[in-house]
């Protein structure tokens, strides 16, 4: 049973897993479209998410401006 989380209100949108694999590596895909890693494992890109998440938190909108402009030049 799928449920809004927190702050949500209305139709409840399509979840995907962040976390995938590739040639025995792990990454975690930002909103953005942004693959992180490489990780050893899953476990260590769960935390490599969590790191993620709080640096968006932390971080001055100066850096977060710069730091998404680096992603929209990185994109294909």
């Amino acid at each position: 049973m799928n449920l809004n989380r927190e702050g949500e209100q209305g139709i409840i949108p399509m979840r995907s897993d962040r976390f995938f694999s590739a040639d025995a590596q792990w990454y975690f895909a930002t909103r953005e479209g942004a693959a992180v890693g490489p990780f050893n494992d899953k476990t260590h890109a769960s935390q490599g998410l969590r790191d993620f998440l709080e640096f968006l938190a932390l971080a001055k909108p100066r850096v977060l401006a710069r730091f998404f402009q680096s992603l929209a030049k990185a994109a294909p």
